[in-house]
């Protein structure tokens, strides 16, 4: 496992969502969601956190929108390369990332696409540049 540079954010990003499905893993989860999703929000968090930057619940939860109509694997990868490009823009993939940001947005209907992003650019989330 790297420790440093773009690839050290990667598989710290793995590292973190596998820990998160884990501990959740035989536990009740609230009704609708799945170990998918507590994998990433607690891999964002976290990063977050290590970071000294404070989000809300909700702010995180639309963060992660595009992200979690992914399927597991897509997912994570997208949400790890988003922190690559959040921390090191040139460091990262970045048309993995916009086709699978599309991809997400596109899994929304008109209206949940349209909120989603007026509410993303008022919270100034990076992936909006992409998009």
């Amino acid at each position: 496992m790297a420790i440093f540079g773009p690839q050290g954010i990667r598989d710290a990003m793995f590292k973190s969502y596998r820990k998160h499905v884990n501990i959740f893993r035989n536990r009740p989860l609230p009704e609708g969601t799945t170990l998918h999703q507590v994998g990433l929000y607690g891999c964002l968090g976290t990063r977050y956190m290590t970071g000294f930057k404070m989000q809300s619940e909700v702010e995180l939860w639309l963060e992660l929108t595009p992200f979690l109509k992914l399927t597991p694997d897509d997912g994570l990868a997208a949400l790890a390369e988003y922190i690559v490009y959040k921390e090191m823009p040139a460091k990262a993939d970045v048309m993995m990332l916009t086709d699978q940001l599309k991809k997400g947005l596109s899994m929304l209907n008109q209206e949940e696409q349209e909120t989603t992003l007026v509410v993303a650019r008022i919270n100034s989330f990076t992936w909006t540049y992409l998009v």
